[in-house]
C-alpha cells in the first residue's frame, strides 16, 4: 500500500508543478523555486520546500512544510496574502504582480496550502492520518 500512496501523492505533486523527489530519509521531497524576479534595483524570491513521510506503522501521512520570501532593494509592484491556520496547518495564498526589468509585469498567484490539502485528501481516501509536523526530522525515516 505504501508505495502506492507514495505514487500517488508524487504525481498529484509533479501536476502542481513542483517537481518532487522521491528517496532519501523522506519518500518524497519538493525544493522549488515559485518566483525569482529582478528588476529595477530590487528582486523577490519565493521558495517553497516540503518533504513527505508515509508511516505504515503509524498509518500515518507526515507533512514538513516551509515557505521562504526574500525581497531585496528597491521594486515596483503590489502584493497580497491571505492566509489561515487551523491547528497546526497553516494554508496560505500568495499573489501580486511584480514590476521587472523594462517595465515588465511578472504576475504571480500560489495557493501553498493546496498543496497540504491535496495530501490530506489522499490520505483520507487511504484511511491513513495527516499530521503536518513542525520539524524536518519528523517527516523522515526513522
Amino acid at each position: 500500500m505504501k508505495s502506492e500512496v507514495v505514487q500517488e501523492i508524487f504525481e498529484k505533486l509533479d501536476s502542481m508543478g513542483l517537481s518532487p523527489t522521491r528517496g532519501g530519509a523522506s519518500d518524497i521531497t519538493v525544493n522549488s523555486e515559485l518566483l525569482d524576479a529582478k528588476g529595477g534595483s530590487g528582486e523577490k524570491k519565493i521558495s517553497y520546500e516540503n518533504a513527505v513521510l508515509v508511516d505504515e506503522k503509524k498509518g500515518a501521512i507526515f507533512l514538513y512544510e516551509k515557505t521562504t520570501e526574500k525581497s531585496k532593494g528597491f521594486s515596483f509592484g503590489s502584493s497580497s496574502e491571505s492566509s489561515f491556520q487551523s491547528g497546526k496547518t497553516l494554508s496560505r495564498h500568495v499573489k501580486g504582480v511584480f514590476i521587472g526589468a523594462n517595465g515588465v509585469k511578472i504576475n504571480y498567484d500560489f495557493d501553498i496550502g493546496e498543496i497540504s490539502k491535496t495530501i490530506k485528501s489522499i490520505a483520507e481516501m487511504h484511511k491513513l492520518k495527516f499530521k503536518t509536523v513542525i520539524r524536518r526530522k519528523s517527516a523522515e525515516a526513522r
